[in-house]
C-alpha cells in the first residue's frame, strides 16, 4: 500500500517519462526551415519548461516521501520507547519504596534516582527530528531497560553476583544517561 507521497511522487515521474517521450518525438519530427521549424522550436521551449515544473515537483514528492518515512520511523521509536522505558521507572519506584520502608539502604538511592530520571525522559521527553536523534532515543531505551533489569537482580540475588549485578547497573545506567546527553545535543 503507498502512502499519499509516495502515489504523489510516482505520478510525477510518470508525467515527466511521458513528457520526455513527446519532446523526443517532436525532437524527430522537426522541420527543415522556416515558421514550421520555429513554431515546432517554441513548442519543444513551452515542453522543456513543463518538463522542469514536472521534475521540481518529482523532487518535492521524493523529499515528502523521506519525510513520511522519518515520521513512521519516529512515531514507532517513540511507542517502543514508551514501552520499554516502563521498567526503568517502575523498578526506579520499586527501588524507591523499598527504600522508604527499610528494605534496603539508602545506598541504593546512587542507582534508582538516575534510572527512573532516565526512564522518564525516555518515556516522556521530546523526539527529535533526525534520524540519529531517533537511534539514540532507542538505544537509551534499550539500556535503560537492560539497566532495569540488572537493578531488580541485584536487588533479588545475594552474595557476591549482587556485586557484579551492581557494576553492570550501574553501567548500563551511565551509558543510558549518555545516549539521552547525547540525543539532546
Amino acid at each position: 500500500m503507498t502512502t499519499p507521497a509516495q502515489h504523489k511522487r510516482e505520478q510525477a515521474t510518470a508525467r515527466v517519462a511521458r513528457v520526455q517521450e513527446t519532446m523526443r518525438a517532436r525532437l524527430g519530427a522537426l522541420p527543415e526551415a522556416g515558421d514550421e521549424r520555429t513554431r515546432a522550436l517554441d513548442s519543444l521551449v513551452d515542453a522543456a519548461e513543463d518538463l522542469l515544473r514536472t521534475e521540481h515537483e518529482v523532487e518535492i514528492a521524493t523529499v515528502q516521501v523521506r519525510a513520511a518515512k522519518l515520521e513512521a520511523q519516529r512515531a514507532g521509536a517513540q511507542r517502543l520507547s514508551l514501552y520499554l522505558a516502563a521498567a526503568p521507572v517502575a523498578v526506579g519506584m520499586v527501588a524507591g519504596a523499598l527504600m522508604l520502608f527499610g528494605g534496603i539502604s539508602a545506598v541504593w538511592v546512587l542507582f534508582a534516582l538516575p534510572l527512573l530520571g532516565s526512564g522518564l525522559r525516555i518515556a516522556l521527553g521530546p523526539l527529535g527530528p533526525t534520524p540519529l536523534m531517533v537511534d539514540r532515543r532507542l538505544r537509551a531505551a534499550y539500556t535503560g531497560a537492560a539497566a532495569a533489569g540488572l537493578t531488580a537482580a541485584s536487588l533479588l540475588v545475594p552474595g557476591a553476583v549482587q556485586t557484579i549485578l551492581v557494576v553492570l547497573a550501574a553501567v548500563a545506567t551511565v551509558i543510558t544517561v549518555v545516549f539521552l546527553v547525547q540525543e539532546v545535543r
